[in-house]
């Protein structure tokens, strides 16, 4: 097996970037373009309001039932891929077959070609659910060839602050979206046109980035791998036996979904409850991600040194604390909306760094030790195990979040304040969930077991 290289890691982790401008996309755009504002100036292009029960609204529903179909679909894609006896590995050739698609599937989102709504709400959530299905296809088996290339701790730290560091750069430039359509209006083009031509430039640029790791990198010069053969469900059964895997996923479980609360919500929060325009969205978004990169270096340091567990914790608790923040926000004197939202994106620069961070490796800890103590090579079904049930998390606040920003909205708006304090605050209680769970998290057995294994490997 050839070492792995820097160079490599960089190569391997750029696909990053790209998810990171559709994560953007979709996690943060995708209700505010269609539940647009007055101010926004895009037409109402699906059904408004509550469509079913009487709580949900059309794209709250599209969007959870996708995430419903991406957590089922990742065991079944994980499956595959850890059982694939393809010649060119069992990561990179789902990867290079479907990295298109999954691009393509991003912006046919945004695409609804007609004026009639109903046929928009099944146009969205035919492309939504295809891009969930595409997402699962490239995702599974790019998360899980990481932990089989790098066996170091320190190295894989280093890994995943290039994964998470792509991930982010990525997200900047979906934060620069309004930035980037407002040139575009200025060119002339309508609102919803603008929107959807920024989005046709992520795609290409992200298109390219899925391709090029499944180009240059051959999976069989790093990986050697023991392929499991019990069934599905066996495996997954295995997975969740795993007293570590249960907590860490948990864990993230309740952090992510308290982090999808105000991704969601992020754009109503700086234009409805500040007051400041869409257009100078950028400067307070692209202060949190410069701090939160400004950080890595001392992330990456202090999870070296301390280990993965108390910096998780207090990125945790940080999270919690700005998402109680926004509850109070309109107390704030009006004059410095400006400066407060530039201080609060400073303030959750912190619980930025550490959540992009330390997750995945995390749980490359946690899998590994699986490795270590059974010898077989588990990781998509360890991925896709963490997947499904964070993913249900994800679900479950992607159809709340809808329903909940319309509470409290006067007669032919569809955002209310109270609905919007309402997410922050439910987000937060989800997120101190997860302190209490991490603080469970039996973090030395892990990396002891696994270092020494590691030291017997050596003699």
């Amino acid at each position: 097996m050839k070492k792995v290289t820097q160079s490599t890691i960089i190569i391997y982790c750029l696909p990053m970037f790209a998810v990171g401008l559709f994560t953007t996309m979709l996690n943060n755009y995708l209700i505010y373009f269609y539940q647009p504002t007055e101010k926004s100036g895009l037409p109402t292009l699906i059904t408004q309001g509550y469509v079913f029960a009487g709580i949900l609204t059309v794209i709250g529903l599209i969007k959870a039932v996708g995430h419903v179909i991406d957590a089922i679909s990742d065991p079944l894609v994980a499956s595959l891929s850890d059982k694939s006896t393809l010649k060119n590995g069992r990561r990179i050739p789902f990867m290079r077959v479907f990295a298109v698609p999954f691009a393509v599937s991003a912006l046919l989102i945004f695409w609804s070609p007609s004026t009639n709504p109903a046929f928009n709400n099944v146009w969205l959530a035919v492309f939504i659910w295809g891009y969930y299905v595409f997402y699962t296809l490239y995702m599974i088996p790019h998360g899980a060839l990481l932990p089989e290339m790098v066996k170091d701790e320190g190295m894989l730290v280093d890994s995943y602050t290039f994964h998470s560091l792509f991930f982010v750069v990525g997200s900047m430039l979906g934060y620069a979206t309004t930035a980037i359509v407002a040139l575009m209006k200025g060119f002339g083009l309508t609102p919803v046109m603008a929107w959807r031509m920024t989005f046709l430039v992520f795609t290409v640029i992200g298109a390219i980035l899925l391709l090029l790791p499944t180009v240059v990198i051959r999976e069989s010069d790093y990986v050697t791998s023991i392929r499991p053969t019990t069934p599905l469900l066996q495996s997954l059964k295995h997975a969740f036996s795993n007293r570590h895997f249960r907590i860490v996923t948990l864990g993230q479980l309740l952090e992510g979904t308290g982090m999808s609360f105000f991704q969601a919500c992020i754009m109503y929060y700086i234009t409805e409850l500040m007051g400041i325009p869409e257009e100078y969205s950028i400067i307070i978004m692209a202060t949190s991600i410069v701090g939160s990169l400004a950080l890595y270096p001392l992330i990456n340091k202090w999870t070296k040194q301390k280990g993965k567990k108390i910096p998780m914790i207090v990125g945790c608790i940080v999270f919690t604390v700005a998402e109680f923040l926004i509850c109070l926000v309109e107390h704030f004197p009006g004059q410095y909306a400006m400066a407060t939202a530039v201080l609060f994106a400073l303030f959750v620069s912190l619980p930025f760094a550490v959540l992009n961070i330390i997750p995945g490796s995390m749980m490359a800890d946690v899998i590994r030790f699986d490795t270590v103590k059974t010898g077989i090579n588990q990781e998509g079904t360890f991925s896709a195990a963490k997947s499904f049930v964070t993913k249900m998390g994800t679900s479950i606040a992607t159809m709340i979040v809808p329903s909940l920003v319309v509470i409290g909205a006067v007669s032919g708006k569809s955002i209310g304040k109270t609905g919007l304090l309402l997410t922050a605050a439910v987000g937060g209680v989800f997120t101190i969930a997860s302190v209490i769970v991490y603080f469970m998290y039996d973090e030395k057995e892990v990396l002891e077991t696994i270092r020494n294994h590691k030291e017997g490997e050596g003699k």
